[in-house]
């Protein structure tokens, strides 16, 4: 169970003043720390700004905020996430969609002063992720 987040850098920069016509973001897990029954799941989410049109978009700008996933999970759980990250650097598919569906949601509340500040729109996606086993 996720039980809270902590953001320890944001950082937005703006190339140009053009106008914005496309979003694409990205999480990236950076570590997992696993202590008995305690998860911390390090946390990259960056919101990238395009403009122009989608066969020769340009790089307008980027909003970057980094933290950590904190969660409780029983032992069975923790070992599970601790081998699947140790052997595969990536988290058991139900955890790891939890977890992207809060860093999505966090970050694109946290994110939305921080981006309009820099004229950009909030960067928050459409849907919630839904992952499930590539075959």
């Amino acid at each position: 169970m996720i039980t809270g987040i902590e953001v320890s850098k944001v950082e937005a920069k703006r190339e140009t003043l053009d106008a914005i016509s496309n979003m694409k973001f990205n999480i990236n897990f950076d570590d997992v720390n696993v202590k008995s029954d305690s998860i911390n799941v390090g946390f990259t989410f960056v919101a990238i700004y395009e403009g122009g049109s989608s066969n020769k978009a340009s790089k307008i700008g980027e909003l970057t905020i980094s933290g950590k996933v904190i969660a409780k999970e029983s032992k069975k759980d923790s070992d599970e996430i601790e081998s699947t990250w140790k052997s595969k650097k990536t988290l058991p598919l139900k955890f790891a969609e939890d977890v992207i569906n809060l860093v999505n949601f966090e970050c694109g509340s946290r994110g939305t002063l921080v981006a309009y500040s820099m004229g950009f729109a909030a960067p928050i996606p459409i849907s919630r992720a839904k992952l499930q086993e590539s075959q």
